[in-house]
Order: structure tokens, then sequence, then C-alpha cells
């Protein structure tokens, strides 16, 4: 018996059940779907065990008729005791947050599907407004790192869509959001004749914050004049 939601115990074959653990998966909230997908999918898809998130997959019948006589069918008691605690699992990988949008699904294949509804459908609106975000993202005052990943996400959630944003212009959107001191990489970059990988681009924007943090002048605090009074020079007032 699992000890917690975090604990799925599923079907491997016909008669052994096998647990499966996902204490190290991220809950899902509003904006991470994809990066939660690929953990989980993965792990079902590890143990043979996708097709219980599969609406086509075949379920077990409930009955049986053996000489026209209805009998409990034990496949489908071991698939139903199996789905239940998947279902547990997977109740428990949900942010307190995103727990209400399946409270009305009743199988393992339900949840999946409605996550997949609500965080993957290919609304013309929901891709507008990324691709909206894409283009007015900047470094501002973001770190290169809340700068890079703010973009990435966004390229990885239009992909998801199936908007993918071509690798080119993933670069040039990364390089036209960058403020002026970074504008020797952008012309550095601007001038190869093969745009560098995600990776090698990420580093050299790096480099280049930790250079511009280095070399920045230490705050100087500000001058302040004390006034002192030279009793020598000051006459007594008359007594």
């Amino acid at each position: 018996m699992a000890e917690n939601n975090a604990e799925a115990v599923a079907v491997n074959n016909t008669t052994t059940l096998m647990n499966i653990n996902m204490n190290n998966v991220i809950k899902l909230n509003a904006t991470n779907y994809l990066m939660w997908n690929r953990q989980v999918h993965p792990i079902f898809d590890g143990y043979a065990l996708a097709n219980y998130l599969d609406s086509t997959a075949a379920i077990p019948e409930p009955i049986f008729v053996v000489n026209d006589v209805n009998s409990p069918n034990p496949a489908f008691d071991l698939w139903n005791r199996q789905d239940r605690m998947i279902y547990s699992a997977l109740i428990g990988a949900l942010s307190p947050s995103v727990q209400p949008l399946v409270s009305r699904a009743h199988t393992s294949t339900d949840v999946w599907l409605t996550l997949a509804q609500t965080y993957v459908k290919p609304s013309r609106g929901h891709i507008k407004q990324l691709k909206h975000q894409v283009k007015q993202w900047t470094k501002g005052t973001h770190t290169i790192d809340e700068y890079f990943q703010g973009l990435t996400t966004k390229f990885d959630q239009l992909a998801l869509l199936g908007k993918v944003i071509d690798y080119e212009d993933q670069i040039e959107f990364i390089l036209d959001g960058l403020s002026k001191d970074y504008k020797s990489i952008v012309n550095q970059m601007e001038g190869r004749d093969v745009p560098p990988s995600l990776t090698e681009l990420h580093e050299k924007l790096l480099n280049h914050e930790a250079n511009l943090l280095t070399a920045a002048p230490p705050a100087i605090s500000p001058i302040t004049a004390n006034y002192v009074s030279n009793n020598r020079n000051q006459r007594s007032a008359p007594k």
C-alpha cells in the first residue's frame, strides 16, 4: 500500500503489482505543465504503464459470462485497483491550486486528458498571447538566467502547442531583447555564419554579465561637510 499520494502501485502484468515512486516529481502548477509532463510520462513509459494514461487503451470488461453465468472479471478488478492508485499518485503530483480542475475525473486517463486539454489546448488566443510575450520580453533588470529562462520556457510552450519557433528566430529574439551593455555579444553572434547553440549563447551571456559586474565601479558614499566653529574668530557677545 502506498504511504502517501506521491507513490503509485500499478499493474505491470496480470498478476504483479509494482511500486512507482513519484516523490521527486515537481508539483504541477499553472505554468510548468511542459516540464511536469516530461517528468511524469517517462516514468509510466519506463514501467510499460503508459496505457493507463491513454484513452484508446483497452479496459477489461467488469463481467465475463461462462455458460450463461455472469461472474466478476479478475482482470478488471486488478486493473481497477491499480488505476485507483495511479489516480491517487497523479492527484498527489498536483499543486492545491490545480487539483480542483480534475475534481470530476474518475480514472487516471480522465485526469491526464483533463490536464492536457487545460494546458495544451491550442486556442488561438493562448498562442497569440505567448507570441506577444516573446516579442515583449527584454533583459531589463533581470539576470541573464532569468531572462534566458523566461524566453526558452515560452519557446517550449509554443512548441507544445504545435507552433514551433524556428531555431534562428529563437536566437534573434534572445539577442533583440538584450540591453546595450551586451552589444558586443550581439555583434559577435550576428556576425557568425552559423548561429550558436542555445547553450553556447547562454554561457557567453553569463560570462559577459560576470565581467560587467566585476567592472562596475564601487558605490561612492556621499561626502558631507561638518561645520567647525572657530571660537577665536568669534566675538563674545557683550554682557
